[in-house]
């Protein structure tokens, strides 16, 4: 009977150090070139510099389309012809203003959800008209002031009735080392906003007041019903459920250097000055064509004596957070960062753009299995 404790003992012990270190499997290095399949081409016109990378794909009675809302326009477009189907301008102010300052937005098949002047989210209608207004709940004293914004990419994302959404602190300081209500939700049929709780891995003390190592960028995933939450100095993602957070994981193979930044006095302020050749995790997102988790990583970035030294992969992991792949790319020819449609994971395609159509790779994650 000792003898079965001891060895139950020791089984927990090794279980235990197994979940929390770096998995021995070996995973393919591959190049994203080789996984586009197609490219989607999006009319310009001659006002319109860039179009962003934040789309939302849907079918509706007339035909499948692709919605972005970009400097105060809502833009459809057909897809996959790409023909600009409709552009519709919202006030700044007045009886259906949205404000001047929106820090972001989501659009799903009826309507237009803006949060907007960090004050309040605000439901429009798609031909310019505001349909409700709910001011958003006030913080506490530790945390000083939100910050909901799509910084660090950070999509407004819905699932059934509830939008998720989070606030991000322009740089992390050490009052929040024990700050918890970074996520919000709002339930659209009780109109109320609750917070999902997560904290900061612990090492984020070494990184105090750095604009670009104190970031996170977080996903929802429906089908699990978990949230991920991917922070820029930590290889581990956190996994948050049922109030519960816990840790998985999910970095490069490569090996990285998180570099603090400096900060300089400025009269009554203070100016940030991060190290741009540091290491760092950026965003996360999720690629429904291919049930696939992504998320960039900066494995160096340029330095004022050598600009050409930056080296980006993109990891690939299945829904249980298991790593696939990592993937090489450069993004002086595709970006980071993208938008779903129903034939695969959309990047910007700086090559083909011009000044009339932007491009976009369309990137098929299932064929990672037949390239290795």
């Amino acid at each position: 009977m000792r003898m079965l404790i001891i060895f139950n003992f020791l089984a927990l012990i090794i279980f235990g150090v197994s979940c929390s270190t770096r998995p021995q499997k070996e995973i393919p290095i591959l190049d994203l070139k080789d996984l586009i399949v197609d490219t989607l081409y999006l009319e310009k016109d001659t006002l319109t510099k860039s179009l962003g990378e934040n789309f939302s794909y849907y079918k509706t009675d007339s035909g499948e389309v692709l919605v972005t809302f970009l400097n105060h326009q809502l833009r459809v477009y057909s897809f996959p012809e790409g023909k600009q189907l409709k552009k519709q301008l919202y006030e700044k102010e007045g009886p259906d203003g949205i404000g001047s300052f929106i820090t972001a937005a989501f659009v799903d098949n009826k309507s237009l959800y803006v949060l907007s002047q960090q004050k309040e989210l605000i439901q429009c209608d798609f031909e310019g008209k505001v349909i409700n207004r709910w001011n958003f709940p006030e913080v506490s004293e530790s945390r000083q002031y939100a910050n909901y914004s799509t910084a660090g990419y950070n999509k407004v994302q819905k699932s059934g009735n509830e939008l998720f959404f989070v606030d991000i602190p322009y740089v992390f300081m050490a009052d929040f080392l024990d700050y918890e209500n970074w996520g919000m939700t709002f339930n659209l049929d009780t109109d109320t906003f609750s917070n999902f709780n997560f904290i900061y891995p612990k090492t984020i003390a070494e990184y105090l007041n750095d604009d670009q190592l104190g970031l996170f960028s977080h996903i929802y995933i429906p089908s699990s019903g978990e949230h991920l939450i991917g922070f820029a100095i930590s290889d581990s993602i956190a996994v948050v459920k049922n109030g519960k957070q816990t840790w998985k994981w999910a970095g490069t193979s490569e090996s990285l250097e998180f570099k603090k930044g400096t900060t300089v006095p400025s009269g009554e302020y203070i100016i940030f000055q991060p190290d741009h050749s540091s290491s760092k995790y950026n965003g996360l997102d999720y690629d429904t064509h291919s049930e696939k988790i992504l998320r960039w990583v900066r494995v160096k970035g340029p330095s004022q004596e050598n600009m050409e030294q930056e080296r980006n992969r993109l990891l690939v992991f299945d829904e249980k957070l298991d790593r696939e792949a990592e993937l090489k790319f450069n993004r002086k020819k595709i970006g980071m960062y993208g938008f779903n449609t129903p034939n695969g994971y959309a990047l910007s395609l700086y090559s083909e753009t011009t000044d009339d159509v932007t491009a976009f790779a369309v990137i098929d994650f299932s064929k990672i299995n037949s390239l290795e």
